[in-house]
């Protein structure tokens, strides 16, 4: 049965990083984005812009935490690195640093999840590999 989970995971996954903003949409006004990181316990199957179960408390350990970057300006193709940071002694520590390509050339919006193996206080931020640009960030906590 976790296989089939890592599978489904997986699948989700690749079906994200496939999805995006289209050029045609009238929604891809800058006006209408804003810099922003959400962070979620999984995606709307009626919407997969949208995250369901919203926050910044998490329970579990190896945890998914499905995320949202939305940018202002477009990202132009550039893959995003979520780069995790640990809260220890009141420092934050770089944990660990996911990197996703994009599949397409323009957009505003990517979507994917990353799992966390402890629990503690961690700060999320999205960046845009292109430019080395940070775009939003956001703290969270993992319980067990």
């Amino acid at each position: 049965m976790p296989r089939l989970s890592v599978v489904l995971l997986m699948t989700v996954l690749l079906m994200l990083q496939l999805s995006g903003c289209k050029k045609e949409d009238s929604s891809t006004n800058a006006d209408s984005f804003s810099d922003n990181l959400t962070l979620g316990t999984g995606l709307n199957s009626s919407n997969l812009f949208q995250l369901v179960g919203e926050g910044t408390t998490f329970k579990g350990v190896n945890v998914n935490i499905y995320w949202r970057l939305e940018s202002k300006d477009d990202m132009a193709g550039s893959a995003v690195n979520i780069k995790i940071e640990k809260l220890i002694s009141g420092v934050y520590s770089t944990f660990q640093t996911n990197t996703y390509p994009s599949t397409q050339s323009y957009g505003h919006i990517m979507l994917s999840a990353f799992s966390l193996p402890q629990t503690g206080s961690f700060r999320a931020t999205g960046i845009l590999v292109a430019g080395n640009k940070s775009v939003a960030s956001r703290d969270f906590t993992v319980q067990p």
